[in-house]
């Protein structure tokens, strides 16, 4: 059993500012063109909406982050031992995230990293999301610079594997999206689907 200890940060930000700061949409898709997932996971691009459509809708964006700092030795590779902490620390992370969404109404949160719910996404197959009440969108797929944000809003710098080599923390950031005061619109936007019923 793989040990670590883990460190949470948050912190509410202005939906306009995140934004104008933050996301840049085309850039990341290009980014997300370069990856397996794309056109593979129902959380992942292309999309049959505009991402902006989303950020337009929020009035504030709470990041959460959980900064995880392995501890010992172990005979698994960094990749292998990574995929394996961050596994079990990015399931919690959601968990919790659904379950605020149901106690703060029309918030919608977004995942830390790619759906990995299923071994295989049923988009493979041409068929609809198994798993449509868990799965969600993780920032970076709706177009936002985690990088940027995160020491923007925490001052946190994401470290990554080199050379084969184990950074000293690894990193999730997930988000809850909240509307802005007095407006359902995100909330009608929850119930006609892009970030809960995927096609």
């Amino acid at each position: 059993m793989e040990k670590y200890s883990v460190e949470r940060f948050s912190a509410l930000c202005d939906a306009g500012d995140f934004t104008a700061s933050c996301v840049d949409v085309p850039k990341f898709l290009g980014f997300c063109r370069e990856c397996p997932n794309y056109g593979n996971n129902w959380m992942c691009p292309p999309f049959d909406f505009d991402p902006m459509t989303i950020w337009s809708y929020c009035g504030k964006i709470r990041l959460t982050v959980v900064r995880i700092k392995p501890e010992g030795e172990s005979a698994a590779s960094a990749e292998e031992r990574a995929l394996k902490i961050i596994g079990a620390e990015k399931r919690k992370l959601l968990l919790e995230l659904l379950d605020e969404e149901k106690r703060i109404r029309g918030g919608v949160s977004c995942s830390a990293g790619s759906c990995g719910l299923c071994e295989k996404c049923a988009r493979t197959e041409g068929k609809p999301c198994r798993n449509p009440q868990m799965a969600r969108h993780s920032i970076e797929s709706l177009g936002a610079d985690v990088s940027i944000a995160l020491k923007k809003y925490l001052g946190l710098e994401i470290s990554w594997i080199k050379e084969g080599k184990m950074p000293e923390y690894l990193t999730l950031a997930a988000a809850l999206l909240l509307p802005k005061e007095n407006d359902a619109t995100i909330t009608s936007l929850r119930h006609r689907s892009p970030l809960y019923l995927p096609r």
